[in-house]
Protein backbone atom coordinates (compact mmCIF):
# COMPACT_ATOMS: atom_id res chain seq x y z
CA UNK A 1 0.00 0.00 0.00
CA UNK A 2 1.25 3.31 -0.99
CA UNK A 3 1.77 5.58 2.29
CA UNK A 4 0.58 8.90 1.36
CA UNK A 5 -2.96 9.83 0.62
CA UNK A 6 -3.63 13.33 -1.29
CA UNK A 7 -7.70 13.90 -0.67
CA UNK A 8 -8.74 16.49 -2.79
CA UNK A 9 -12.08 18.50 -0.97
CA UNK A 10 -14.65 19.58 -3.40
CA UNK A 11 -16.51 17.07 -5.25
CA UNK A 12 -14.37 14.30 -3.19
CA UNK A 13 -14.86 14.29 0.37
CA UNK A 14 -17.95 16.43 0.48
CA UNK A 15 -20.62 17.28 -2.31
CA UNK A 16 -19.93 21.54 -1.38
CA UNK A 17 -21.41 22.54 -4.73
CA UNK A 18 -24.76 24.23 -3.49
CA UNK A 19 -22.87 26.91 -0.68
CA UNK A 20 -20.39 27.59 -2.80
CA UNK A 21 -22.69 28.11 -5.51
CA UNK A 22 -24.63 30.41 -3.57
CA UNK A 23 -21.90 32.37 -2.31
CA UNK A 24 -20.42 33.14 -5.92
CA UNK A 25 -23.77 34.40 -6.66
CA UNK A 26 -23.78 36.64 -3.57
CA UNK A 27 -20.64 37.38 -4.05
CA UNK A 28 -20.99 38.51 -8.11
CA UNK A 29 -23.73 40.70 -7.05
CA UNK A 30 -21.58 42.70 -4.64
CA UNK A 31 -18.99 43.29 -7.30
CA UNK A 32 -21.74 44.57 -9.51
CA UNK A 33 -21.33 41.91 -12.22
CA UNK A 34 -23.96 40.23 -13.96
CA UNK A 35 -24.11 35.90 -15.44
CA UNK A 36 -27.39 34.85 -17.09
CA UNK A 37 -25.32 31.38 -18.00
CA UNK A 38 -23.44 30.93 -14.52
CA UNK A 39 -25.30 27.65 -13.77
CA UNK A 40 -24.74 26.20 -16.74
CA UNK A 41 -21.15 27.06 -16.59
CA UNK A 42 -20.00 27.01 -13.04
CA UNK A 43 -17.65 23.98 -11.60
CA UNK A 44 -16.75 23.58 -8.07
CA UNK A 45 -13.34 22.65 -7.92
CA UNK A 46 -11.43 25.17 -9.87
CA UNK A 47 -9.81 28.27 -8.24
CA UNK A 48 -12.00 31.56 -7.99
CA UNK A 49 -9.26 33.58 -10.87
CA UNK A 50 -9.73 30.36 -12.82
CA UNK A 51 -13.55 30.61 -12.68
CA UNK A 52 -13.27 34.28 -13.09
CA UNK A 53 -11.85 33.53 -16.02
CA UNK A 54 -14.21 31.08 -17.41
CA UNK A 55 -17.48 33.30 -16.32
CA UNK A 56 -16.12 37.00 -17.28
CA UNK A 57 -13.57 36.67 -20.33
CA UNK A 58 -14.32 39.98 -21.46
CA UNK A 59 -14.13 41.67 -18.21
CA UNK A 60 -11.73 39.66 -16.10
CA UNK A 61 -9.50 41.70 -14.48
CA UNK A 62 -7.11 40.58 -11.37
CA UNK A 63 -9.02 43.34 -9.35
CA UNK A 64 -12.21 41.87 -10.31
CA UNK A 65 -10.64 38.49 -9.48
CA UNK A 66 -9.55 39.35 -5.52
CA UNK A 67 -12.74 41.96 -5.17
CA UNK A 68 -14.95 38.29 -5.67
CA UNK A 69 -12.73 35.97 -4.22
CA UNK A 70 -13.14 38.93 -0.54
CA UNK A 71 -17.12 38.88 -1.21
CA UNK A 72 -17.19 35.37 -1.56
CA UNK A 73 -15.12 34.20 1.71
CA UNK A 74 -17.37 36.48 3.26
CA UNK A 75 -20.98 35.04 2.60
CA UNK A 76 -19.32 31.10 1.87
CA UNK A 77 -17.00 30.94 5.45
CA UNK A 78 -20.01 32.84 7.62
CA UNK A 79 -22.93 30.62 6.16
CA UNK A 80 -22.17 27.20 8.38
CA UNK A 81 -22.05 25.09 4.94
CA UNK A 82 -26.01 24.01 5.38
CA UNK A 83 -26.28 22.54 2.27
CA UNK A 84 -22.56 20.71 1.94
CA UNK A 85 -22.48 16.86 3.01
CA UNK A 86 -19.90 13.95 3.30
CA UNK A 87 -20.28 11.52 0.45
CA UNK A 88 -20.75 8.02 1.78
CA UNK A 89 -18.04 5.94 2.91
CA UNK A 90 -15.25 8.08 2.06
CA UNK A 91 -14.33 8.89 5.56
CA UNK A 92 -14.51 5.25 6.54
CA UNK A 93 -12.02 4.82 3.72
CA UNK A 94 -9.69 7.18 4.86
CA UNK A 95 -9.73 6.10 8.36
CA UNK A 96 -8.96 2.54 7.05
CA UNK A 97 -6.14 3.82 5.16
CA UNK A 98 -4.95 5.45 8.58
CA UNK A 99 -5.37 2.37 10.77
CA UNK A 100 -3.24 0.82 7.52
CA UNK A 101 -0.41 2.79 8.38
CA UNK A 102 -1.00 5.45 5.52
CA UNK A 103 -0.76 9.15 6.07
CA UNK A 104 -3.93 11.51 4.78
CA UNK A 105 -3.84 14.70 3.72
CA UNK A 106 -6.39 17.37 2.54
CA UNK A 107 -4.84 18.94 -1.08
CA UNK A 108 -7.19 21.61 -2.05
CA UNK A 109 -7.77 24.87 -4.06
CA UNK A 110 -10.07 26.10 -1.31
CA UNK A 111 -9.30 29.07 0.71
CA UNK A 112 -7.72 28.15 4.22
CA UNK A 113 -9.93 29.82 6.18
CA UNK A 114 -13.20 28.33 4.73
CA UNK A 115 -11.64 24.68 4.28
CA UNK A 116 -10.22 24.70 8.20
CA UNK A 117 -13.97 26.24 9.18
CA UNK A 118 -15.62 23.05 7.31
CA UNK A 119 -12.71 20.88 8.59
CA UNK A 120 -13.91 21.16 11.92
CA UNK A 121 -17.55 21.13 11.81
CA UNK A 122 -16.86 17.67 10.23
CA UNK A 123 -14.15 16.50 12.63
CA UNK A 124 -11.32 16.33 9.48
CA UNK A 125 -8.97 18.10 11.59
CA UNK A 126 -8.94 14.88 14.02
CA UNK A 127 -8.90 12.36 10.94
CA UNK A 128 -6.11 14.20 8.19
CA UNK A 129 -2.61 14.34 8.87
CA UNK A 130 -2.73 18.16 7.26
CA UNK A 131 -4.62 20.37 5.25
CA UNK A 132 -2.74 22.11 2.60
CA UNK A 133 -4.96 24.68 0.83
CA UNK A 134 -3.07 26.93 -2.09
CA UNK A 135 -3.54 30.38 -0.21
CA UNK A 136 -1.47 29.09 2.61
CA UNK A 137 1.52 28.83 0.93
CA UNK A 138 2.22 31.78 -1.51
CA UNK A 139 4.33 31.78 -4.59
CA UNK A 140 5.69 35.68 -4.87
CA UNK A 141 5.60 34.76 -9.40
CA UNK A 142 2.10 33.65 -9.36
CA UNK A 143 0.49 34.55 -5.26
CA UNK A 144 -1.35 31.27 -4.65
CA UNK A 145 -0.12 27.91 -5.25
CA UNK A 146 -1.98 25.87 -8.03
CA UNK A 147 -2.67 22.43 -7.26
CA UNK A 148 0.51 20.99 -9.21
CA UNK A 149 2.68 22.91 -6.69
CA UNK A 150 0.78 22.04 -4.02
CA UNK A 151 1.45 18.53 -3.96
CA UNK A 152 5.03 19.45 -4.48
CA UNK A 153 5.39 21.47 -1.12
CA UNK A 154 3.40 18.51 0.26
CA UNK A 155 5.97 15.80 -0.94
CA UNK A 156 8.55 17.81 -0.02
CA UNK A 157 7.61 18.65 3.41
CA UNK A 158 6.67 15.14 4.24
CA UNK A 159 10.18 13.47 2.58
CA UNK A 160 7.06 11.92 0.84
CA UNK A 161 9.00 9.78 -3.13
CA UNK A 162 6.44 10.19 -5.48
CA UNK A 163 6.35 6.02 -6.02
CA UNK A 164 4.60 6.54 -2.36
CA UNK A 165 2.15 8.87 -3.50
CA UNK A 166 -1.78 8.77 -4.51
CA UNK A 167 -3.64 11.54 -5.32
CA UNK A 168 -7.32 11.18 -5.14
CA UNK A 169 -9.68 13.46 -7.19
CA UNK A 170 -13.02 14.38 -8.76
CA UNK A 171 -11.66 16.54 -11.80
CA UNK A 172 -8.92 16.86 -14.09
CA UNK A 173 -7.31 19.06 -12.83
CA UNK A 174 -6.38 16.57 -9.95
CA UNK A 175 -5.35 13.71 -12.37
CA UNK A 176 -2.73 16.37 -14.29
CA UNK A 177 -1.35 17.72 -10.82
CA UNK A 178 -0.79 14.43 -9.96
CA UNK A 179 0.84 13.04 -13.74
CA UNK A 180 2.80 16.19 -13.63
CA UNK A 181 4.12 15.01 -10.48
CA UNK A 182 4.40 11.80 -11.15
CA UNK A 183 1.85 10.57 -8.49
CA UNK A 184 -0.51 7.49 -9.10
CA UNK A 185 -4.42 9.15 -9.02
CA UNK A 186 -7.69 7.74 -8.26
CA UNK A 187 -10.95 8.82 -10.23
CA UNK A 188 -13.86 8.54 -7.16
CA UNK A 189 -17.11 7.45 -8.48
CA UNK A 190 -19.03 10.81 -7.66
CA UNK A 191 -18.54 14.71 -7.42
CA UNK A 192 -18.08 17.11 -10.41
CA UNK A 193 -15.75 16.13 -13.25
CA UNK A 194 -17.44 13.77 -15.90
CA UNK A 195 -16.20 10.31 -17.15
CA UNK A 196 -14.40 11.42 -19.76
CA UNK A 197 -12.50 13.63 -16.90
CA UNK A 198 -12.09 10.72 -14.89
CA UNK A 199 -10.74 8.80 -17.81
CA UNK A 200 -7.24 10.99 -17.08
CA UNK A 201 -6.83 9.04 -13.72
CA UNK A 202 -4.71 6.00 -13.41
CA UNK A 203 -7.62 4.24 -12.23
CA UNK A 204 -11.30 5.27 -12.38
CA UNK A 205 -12.67 3.44 -9.56
CA UNK A 206 -16.67 2.26 -9.79
CA UNK A 207 -17.34 2.35 -6.38
CA UNK A 208 -15.46 1.96 -2.40
CA UNK A 209 -12.93 0.68 -1.32
CA UNK A 210 -9.61 1.84 -2.81
CA UNK A 211 -7.11 -0.86 -3.66
CA UNK A 212 -4.43 -1.26 -1.42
Amino acid sequence: MRKYWFFDLDGTLADTDRDIREAWKAAIVDVGLHCPHFDKEFIAGPSIDEMTKKLFPNEYSSEISDAIRVNFGRHYDGDGFPNTYEYPGIIEEVKRLKEAGAKVFIATNKRFAGARIMAQKFGWDKIFDGLYCGDMHKDDAIGKLRKPALLRLIMKEQGADRGECVMVGDTINDFEAARENGIFSIAVPWGYGTDEEKKNADLFLKSLPFPN
